[in-house]
Order: C-alpha cells, then structure tokens, then sequence
C-alpha cells in the first residue's frame, strides 16, 4: 500500500516544499538547475512547486536573462520564504533535540 499522495498528483507537501525552498537559500536559481540538483524533481514536479511558491508568495523572479534564444528565469526567495525556512528549521531542531530529564 502506497502511503502519501499517488505519482503524478497535483498535491504539494510541507516538507516537499521546505526542500525546494531551501534550493534558493544562497543564490537565485533557474529551472535547469533545479532539475540537476540533488532533490531528483521532474519537470512537472518543479513547475507545480514553483507555481505554488509564486503563488504562496514564497518566491519571486529575480531576473531573466535577455541574450538567449529561449531565456531561462532566475527564481530567489521573498522574505516570507525565508521565514518559513527559519520557521521550520528552528521547530525540527526542538522536536529532534534528546528530553531533558529530571533527576
């Protein structure tokens, strides 16, 4: 039994989204290297995320490049973006962290 949405869904997850916000954490990126990055999306995985994002107001474009036949847009993230990536990193640091007990 598969658990989670089925391949192929339109569904985005939380955690799926942290990831791929986390892809823009130190320079603006194109779809080209968000599909040669480590996090193995497909195409339409990246293009439901960044319409998502966009849309959420997670990210924003950062710049396009004009010389080029078909030129790639450059994706960076908005402050809200930020704050969810700050948000849920300093959340799975206190729920991984080992109990304290008491003597």
């Amino acid at each position: 039994m598969r658990r989670g949405p089925q391949k192929g869904s339109k569904f985005c997850d939380l955690m799926g989204i942290i990831k791929f916000l986390n892809m823009f954490k130190k320079t603006p990126k194109n779809v080209y290297q968000l599909y040669h990055s480590s996090l193995h999306f497909d195409t339409k995985k990246i293009y439901r995320y960044l319409r998502y994002c966009i849309k959420a107001d997670l990210l924003e474009i950062d710049h396009i490049e004009e010389a080029k036949f078909l030129p790639p847009k450059y994706y960076r993230l908005t402050q809200k973006g930020r704050d969810l990536i700050t948000l849920f990193k300093d959340s799975f640091k206190t729920t991984l962290a080992p109990k304290q007990h008491s003597a």
